[in-house]
């Protein structure tokens, strides 16, 4: 990463955890969405990766088609 436009151009690097969200007001949010048919979360998947393939589905953020993967399983 180059630093050397930060200061003069006044930039800055911030992290995030989860994005910019209020977990406890958007989670049920999407929720309720989701149950009324108001929020397509299926559409938003590109990809669904079993736990026993996760080593293969670590080549998915180089693929283009796949948008969003979702890894599935392992709750068992």
């Amino acid at each position: 990463m180059q630093t050397i436009g930060l200061v003069g151009a006044e930039k800055c690097i911030r992290g995030v955890d989860i994005g910019s969200t209020t977990p406890e007001h958007d989670i049920p949010l999407y929720a309720y969405l989701y149950v009324q048919g108001r929020f397509r979360l299926h559409e938003l998947i590109s990809k669904e990766i079993a736990l026993d393939e996760i080593d293969a589905g670590c080549d998915a953020p180089h693929d283009p088609a796949v948008t969003r993967a979702v890894i599935t399983g392992g709750l068992d």
